[in-house]
């Protein structure tokens, strides 16, 4: 049997990853995972939970997961840790095989994170090449695939009814063939999350959190009582052409009908894009709003234009979506279908290619 270490030197990673002290891979934020092509007879993946996987009254938060074996989705399930450590047999053979594998997360960090252990297997397992074109999508519960699965906008979001591989963001990357890694968080803005009483909620902002490896309320696990926000992220370890970033629909659930704080937004806006532009100096950058709603876009304009005559950099564009109207349907709690993913993902890798 030979043993491999989830890292970069054995497998393509496909977001920000933490290792403890037992080489365990920890996968935080929506698509955060590994693919690799596999050259042998056994393969299995070995998963644990972290914090929200003890609680069996809250299943509501269990990280869900998918595995795919040349392209087909083989397995899927919610991370509990009533048994400690889950098993998944991907590949078993009496004949040598080969193929490509990919374990992704399909949930959001905020909610839970997942381990896996190094692979032991009866063959090799080897990096797939990467892709000549590298996205970044940062944005909130729509860039996460909030609640694609469930078809009733009157019930509420699960784990389990989330799914990246159906957003927009994992779609553009498909129509692009490109390497996707997206920091995304349902609910969180640019000055406030999401709010149904014209309260700040300033605890749930993006900014604060870009140069973590992500946020989550739970920790990975107990022994090391850490959470993705306090692990820095090296950004040399995926740089990628554009980054689109997609924040201002919860952020207007608190401006709408005050100027004052529609400036505010756009003076933040404009700040946060310069910390992505220092973080990612040789990408260009793309500024989205309207898949839901698009009342708050010539704020996000404003900002960027800002940002360019402050700094004289060209390399910076904006696009409007068309907002959804539930002719496409809507997902859980409102939000996008499938269907509305599917155009946004059209109507933004078309962009894409025009700027790249």
């Amino acid at each position: 049997m030979n043993r491999y270490v989830l890292d970069e030197k054995n497998v393509k990673l496909t977001g920000r990853c933490f290792y403890d002290e037992d080489e365990i891979m920890w996968c935080a934020l929506s698509g955060s995972g590994f693919e690799c092509h596999f050259k042998g007879r056994e393969l299995e993946l070995r998963l644990v939970g972290d914090a929200a996987a003890e609680q069996p009254m809250n299943d509501k938060n269990w990280a869900r997961y998918a595995v795919y074996v040349n392209g087909i989705r083989t397995t899927e399930g919610l991370l509990d840790n009533f048994v400690p450590v889950r098993k998944l047999q991907v590949i078993k053979s009496d004949k040598i095989v080969e193929a490509d594998i990919k374990f992704i997360k399909l949930s959001e960090c905020a909610m839970s994170t997942i381990g896996v252990y190094p692979i032991e297997c009866d063959g090799e397992i080897a990096p797939i090449p990467e892709k000549p074109l590298k996205i970044e999508i940062i944005g909130d519960s729509i860039t996460c695939g909030y609640g694609v699965d469930e078809y009733d906008p009157n019930v509420n979001f699960r784990t389990a009814t989330e799914d990246f591989t159906k957003g927009y963001a994992y779609k553009t990357a498909k129509l692009l063939d490109a390497d996707i890694r997206v920091f995304s968080i349902s609910g969180w803005g640019i000055i406030s999350g999401y709010t149904d009483n014209g309260s700040i909620h300033a605890d749930q902002l993006i900014p604060p959190y870009y140069k973590k490896l992500g946020f989550s309320y739970e920790k990975f696990d107990d022994r090391d009582g850490l959470s993705p926000q306090e692990l820095n992220y090296d950004f040399g370890s995926y740089v990628p052409d554009i980054i689109v970033i997609n924040l201002g629909t919860n952020d207007n659930s608190y401006c709408t009908g005050h100027e004052e704080r529609y400036a505010e937004y756009t003076e933040e806006y404009a700040k946060f894009i310069g910390t992505v532009h220092e973080c990612n100096p040789e990408a260009k950058i793309l500024c989205v709003m309207g898949i839901m709603l698009d009342e708050i876009a010539p704020y996000m304009e404003k900002a960027v234009g800002i940002f360019s005559e402050k700094t004289g950099y060209k390399e910076i564009y904006t696009m409007r979506f068309t907002p959804h109207d539930g002719k496409l349907g809507y997902a859980a709690d409102w939000h996008p279908s499938p269907a509305t993913h599917d155009r946004a993902a059209k109507l933004l890798a078309e962009k894409i290619r025009e700027i790249i």
